[in-house]
């Protein structure tokens, strides 16, 4: 399993968010609420025997809704999922811990009229675990 099938199969289970997390940019037409997600980092840690397994993946989340009120209950929800990521395994994947930070302030796109908050999220795990 990748990270990104990690954090989708506790996102898409959210309220309103089923089949509506995307990669990169939200379709065209999509509608509110619905996340949208880029991949910035990618890294295993290392020290002076080499490579340590712990792994390190970052990516910026953009979370939208219709009204300020739904977008600050969805993002709890989102921010309450990542969270409890930590600790578990999805597959071979351990997450060792989860970090998520609010990266930007609440704006409000006129174009399409949504709310939108960006978060940056960090996992950093191991892989190739086995569930006994």
């Amino acid at each position: 399993m990748t990270p990104e099938n990690a954090f989708l199969t506790v996102l898409e289970p959210i309220d309103g968010l089923k089949s509506k997390v995307y990669p990169v940019s939200a379709l065209k037409n999509a509608t509110a609420p619905f996340v949208f997600y880029v991949q910035r980092e990618s890294d295993e840690g290392d020290d002076l025997d080499g490579q340590t397994g712990l792994q390190t993946a970052t990516f910026e989340l953009h979370c939208v809704a219709k009204s300020y009120a739904a977008l600050v209950s969805l993002c709890g929800e989102i921010r309450s999922a990542l969270q409890g990521m930590q600790g578990k395994t999805f597959g071979d994947l351990l997450i060792e811990r989860v970090k998520v930070r609010q990266t930007s302030p609440d704006l409000y796109e006129r174009e399409v009229k949504l709310l939108r908050r960006a978060y940056a999220f960090q996992l950093d795990y191991q892989g190739g675990v086995h569930n006994e």
